[in-house]
């Protein structure tokens, strides 16, 4: 009999699904929450669903199998982390819903000026801000074509009109073949050449040393006047000091930061001070939304079933590259 730990807010259904996978193959699965897990109730688990502090898992001696909540791994693969021995899958798959809802959400926001109407009516003003744009016949640049950046794609191109054609173009680590819901890809080493030419520059990267600080000062320069940026991957493929510098952001019409190299930011953080910059506390991610616990669900049961079966994994977290692919 294995031990399983579960620290995911699953709802009553999603538990109980995993806890008849358990009674089938006469294991004992616990659902902890994860500021309740111990040490000890670690040293016991052959598996753990859930994402768990990285310096925590040197009392899991027994591990077998980690299934982390969250898309990124980076935290789990540095040196000492997490053996060789333990499988390791992550949640790709499970945010593309939220996260491309957001994204589109908050590039309207900022395309249609919706920060100045709502200080508008704060200061009791009633005000025209004047012209707005539109993704309509702009040239968008996704740079991360996983889940979350081909879900935005999707999303997005409903935008296009006949006349006013939407280019989407993408960027990743490998660009040899076009996903469909792509019009251009580009290797990430052709990435300044992009920017100078997209409307709407969208980051979802993951977490990897290729990727550290390459949206930095003088990426952010590059990118092409009055355009619109965003981040919802990893914070540490921005260089957060460079949004304060006026030479970045009075380059862009609006820019939106879900997530941040330093979290959280402080009260004191001159950050929430950028004029033009929409600060979102890495929410987009989250669970807020009931379809993203029930796709991780669904994924950590089949994981589940692979584990006990000797069966091939999904989102197996390639630790050369840092990512599921």
């Amino acid at each position: 009999m294995a031990e399983i730990l579960v620290t995911v807010p699953f709802a009553e259904e999603e538990r109980a699904a995993l806890l008849k996978e358990a009674e089938h193959f006469g294991d004992r699965m616990l659902f902890v929450p994860g500021k309740e897990l111990t040490g000890g109730l670690l040293s016991t688990a052959a598996a753990v669903i859930g994402n768990i502090a990285p310096e925590m898992l040197k009392e899991a001696k027994e591990l077998q199998w980690l299934q982390l909540n969250s898309a990124g791994a980076d935290d789990y693969l540095k040196k000492g982390v997490l053996p060789e021995s333990v499988k390791l899958t992550c949640a790709t798959g499970s945010y593309g819903t939220t996260v491309s809802e957001y994204m589109c959400t908050m590039l309207l926001v900022m395309m249609k000026k919706i920060p100045q109407y709502l200080e508008d009516q704060k200061a009791r003003r009633w005000a025209d801000e004047g012209s707005v744009s539109s993704p309509a016949g702009k040239r968008i640049l996704i740079a991360g074509t996983g889940d979350i950046g081909l879900s935005f794609a999707r999303k997005i191109r409903g935008f296009s009109l006949p006349d006013y054609p939407i280019t989407i173009s993408g960027v990743r680590r490998r660009a040899e073949q076009c996903p469909a819901e792509l019009d251009e890809i580009h290797p990430l080493t052709e990435l300044a050449g992009e920017v100078e030419k997209a409307d709407v520059i969208a980051a979802a990267l993951p977490g990897t040393p290729s990727t550290y600080h390459v949206f930095d000062a003088e990426m952010l320069k590059r990118c092409k006047r009055g355009a619109y940026f965003m981040n919802v991957g990893r914070g540490s493929a921005v260089d957060d000091a460079a949004l304060l510098e006026p030479a970045v952001w009075q380059n862009f019409s609006g820019i939106w930061m879900d997530v941040f190299e330093k979290e959280p930011l402080t009260p004191d953080d001159p950050l929430y001070s950028v004029p033009n910059l929409l600060i979102t506390p890495h929410i987009a991610g989250k669970f807020h939304l009931d379809i993203t616990l029930k796709r991780i669900a669904a994924l950590s049961l089949k994981n589940y079933r692979a584990w006990k079966e000797n069966g091939t994994f999904t989102s197996e977290v390639n630790r050369e590259t840092g990512y599921a692919e």
